[in-house]
């Protein structure tokens, strides 16, 4: 097929695989639609990963270049953030596939070019985008989900891609329309899981389209919250603190998303002197849930308040 044009996370993307998950790049007279950022394209690996000689090691990095194999996927090579070529596995499910793509391929290839990818979510709060972080399972989406449904904006779900404008501030850049929502998220948004599909066939995380509340311009950033979870812990309410020192800068790298790539890469110091530019330009919070109760729109109001109140004081 003749490749397709997409935009995502600030860069245009040429794909030679279909990409339904992306919005088609526009054409229009203020950009040269020849121009690309990335290119996508499929290709039969299996030489270049047995010639690479790795052993047992499913990730590998050499020249600038990161080559990585999951075993019911198929083979994955980000090349100088400027090219991703997949093998992928014959009987493949071609959703699993484009996840990688989507998540891994992305972030790597961002890694690449110098912008930072944090694992989060990110809203359009008053003009400002702020950005939930956390570990697998803390609830990013979900609360995203839970402000959008309050009238704020989605920017991003699952990566956050940082850059800096000519001002030196912080900006993020939009993904792309679509959530993904563990089943306990459908149960407590109301939402029935036979109207939607599953990301992909082995696990029960929901694609929820959201073009009606996508924002689909860059945002500078006005803070980051980390989400931290304690179910085990007897119910309170929402607590919000501010984190402070050396903890910020740790906080940032813990949530690099695919942090383990950066090492490997040779990129080490990239992320550590982009993480302390940007704790030293942003709030920093943590958001402290208690108890197994579905605590979403608690988590929104106590958020806004914060905001509307005027901690935030700009950049």
């Amino acid at each position: 097929m003749l490749p397709v044009h997409y935009v995502a996370y600030g860069l245009r993307w040429s794909s030679q695989i279909r990409m339904p998950e992306l919005q088609i790049a526009p054409k229009d007279a203020e950009t040269d639609f020849d121009v690309v950022d990335v290119h996508i394209e499929s290709s039969d690996l299996t030489p270049l990963w047995e010639d690479w000689d790795v052993g047992n090691d499913n990730f590998v990095a050499r020249d600038g270049s990161l080559f990585f194999k999951i075993e019911d996927a198929g083979l994955f090579l980000m090349e100088h953030g400027k090219r991703i070529l997949v093998s992928p596995q014959p009987g493949a499910d071609e959703k699993k596939v484009r996840l990688f793509i989507l998540g891994t391929c992305m972030a790597v290839i961002m890694m690449q070019r110098g912008i930072l990818p944090l694992h989060g979510s990110a809203v359009v709060i008053d003009g400002w985008a702020y950005a939930f972080v956390g570990h697998s399972g803390a609830g990013k989406s979900t609360l995203s989900a839970a402000l959008a449904s309050r009238g704020y904006p989605l920017l991003t779900d699952d990566v956050v891609a940082l850059t800096w404008d000519a001002g030196g501030r912080a900006i993020v850049s939009p993904g792309y329309p679509q959530q993904k929502l563990w089943q306990p998220s459908l149960d407590g948004f109301g939402m029935k899981e036979q109207d939607y599909a599953t990301v992909h066939a082995e696990i029960t995380k929901y694609a929820i389209p959201v073009q009606h509340y996508f924002h689909e311009m860059a945002v500078p950033l006005g803070g980051i919250f980390e989400l931290a979870p304690r179910p085990e812990e007897n119910q309170t309410s929402v607590q919000l603190v501010e984190v402070t020192g050396l903890e910020r800068l740790h906080l940032l790298c813990s949530h690099t998303f695919r942090g383990g790539l950066v090492a490997r890469q040779g990129l080490a110091q990239w992320l550590f002197e982009t993480a302390s530019r940007l704790s030293a330009s942003v709030e920093i919070g943590r958001l402290v849930r208690t108890g197994a109760e579905f605590t979403a729109f608690e988590m929104v109001d106590r958020i806004t308040d914060h905001i509307r109140k005027g901690v935030h004081t700009g950049q």
